[in-house]
């Protein structure tokens, strides 16, 4: 599903900010050692973004050795990693932000994952955003070797070093025929015929959406543009926005913690040594906890 983009309305001579209090001449000179100050934070930024690149490729060679060792064995079915069948989604799954991220239909299709990437989308500015890149061997589902996604990014305020997200962009899925993930085949309701009576069934089936990572997670998000499901006739322009950058800011998380956490460690997400104290690893466990407890109950 695409984005629609909002027409903006021009702005009514009522609605222009008003105008700023005049800074007093003590104001102006402490803003004048800010921004001299702030002019030195940026040459440190500047050495701080080369070192991360520096040690980023040092870093490299030891990923690439991940990857190979994963695939030790050469192709194998089912699985994109034969040396440690399902490693990604297991990596995945262990961690808070995937917690609830993954249907049953979406587990075989992440069984096929050889590797996920990381870039920089400038690498002379690296808070311009980054990229990340899933492999996958080749599979049933989709002709994709790679899907990238990518997460553009600005500086908010030089003040407080908050960065924003401002825009996700994700690669179009190519799924082979009838094997698209995202939705659910169904048979189509049967016509009436001559005197009222139902025709034949035939076999023909409609395709209605469902939930899926690969829906909610490979998608297109920017303000301004509001994903065809969210669009609502009584909906203000307001809270399709604030739809929208809830997504964004959650979808941006996520991303960051791919980014951050899974994919320099992913073995010890795998292994579970990563998972926070007191995570059990999604709400399946607590509900089967909670099943236990009821027959606990029952027998009394």
């Amino acid at each position: 599903m695409g984005l629609v983009k909002k027409e903006e309305a021009p702005l009514k001579s009522s609605d222009e900010a008003p105008d700023e209090p005049e800074d007093t001449p003590v104001v102006k000179t402490l803003k004048e050692i800010d921004d001299r100050y702030l002019a030195i934070e940026r040459e440190y930024e500047k050495e701080v973004m080369a070192l991360q690149l520096e040690y980023a490729r040092k870093q490299q060679p030891f990923l690439e050795e991940r990857r190979d060792l994963l695939a030790a064995g050469g192709p194998a079915p089912g699985t994109g990693t034969p040396a440690l069948t399902g490693f990604w989604l297991q990596a995945l799954k262990n961690h808070p932000a995937f917690q609830a991220k993954f249907e049953e239909w979406d587990e075989p299709v992440l069984e096929y994952l050889t590797d996920i990437g990381k870039d920089y989308l400038d690498e002379s500015n690296t808070e311009k955003g980054f990229r990340l890149t899933f492999h996958f061997a080749e599979n049933p589902y989709f002709t994709n070797a790679t899907l990238e996604k990518e997460y553009a990014t600005e500086e908010a305020n030089p003040y407080n070093g908050e960065i924003e997200c401002k825009a996700i962009k994700s690669s179009q899925i190519d799924w082979k025929a009838g094997k698209n993930i995202t939705v659910a085949r169904a048979p189509k309701a049967a016509k009436a015929g001559r005197g009222g009576r139902k025709q034949a069934a035939k076999k023909a089936l409609e395709e209605e959406p469902r939930p899926s990572f690969f829906h909610e997670f490979f998608r297109d998000l920017a303000p301004g543009c509001v994903q065809e499901e969210f669009k609502i006739a009584d909906d203000s322009d307001d809270d399709e926005d604030m739809m929208t950058q809830y997504l964004m800011n959650g979808d941006f998380e996520t991303g960051t913690a791919l980014r951050d956490h899974i994919i320099p460690f992913a073995v010890r997400w795998y292994t579970g040594e990563a998972v926070p104290e007191g995570f059990e690893g999604g709400p399946e466990d607590d509900d089967s906890e909670d099943d236990d407890d009821d027959d606990d109950d029952d027998d009394d």
